[in-house]
């Protein structure tokens, strides 16, 4: 583990106060095959049931809310980080690369069967507000 190293982003000072080590405290004793701190980390696999970050400082990472819910429905096979980082449907049933066999072709067949989701407009979004509260029985006092 000691060849993790900081990697910068918008998450805050990634060094303890006084500048020698990581801010996590988790950093040693950390399992995790992905860590946000060890830069090398990210470019490996994760497999469902497998240690996810337990740092509060990175639960907000795409990637990291991506590991949990694939870990709550029980997912099979191993998942990259850009897999991780997509924001699609996450449901029972999704599996991920199967590691005896090729990974590009799977990798592509994924990604397609996996889109990514769509936003909502501001004007869909106020129409179904506006649809809403014409359905309410009652006001709230």
């Amino acid at each position: 583990m000691a060849d993790r190293i900081a990697v910068s982003g918008s998450q805050g000072q990634e060094e303890g106060p006084s500048g020698h080590g990581p801010a996590c405290t988790l950093f040693e004793d950390c399992l995790a095959p992905l860590c946000p701190l060890d830069r090398s980390s990210l470019n490996g696999v994760w497999y469902p049931d497998e240690e996810i970050c337990r740092s509060r400082s990175y639960v907000n990472l795409p990637w990291i809310r991506g590991q949990r819910k694939i870990g709550r429905v029980g997912a099979r096979g191993y998942f990259t980080l850009e897999m991780l980082q997509r924001n699609c449907i996450v449901k029972k049933g999704i599996a991920g690369l199967d590691p005896d066999a090729m990974e590009e072709p799977q990798l592509q067949r994924w990604f397609a069967d996996h889109p990514a989701r769509r936003g909502i407009s501001e004007e869909k979004k106020a129409a179904l507000r506006q649809r809403a509260q014409a359905g309410r029985f009652w006001e709230k006092r």
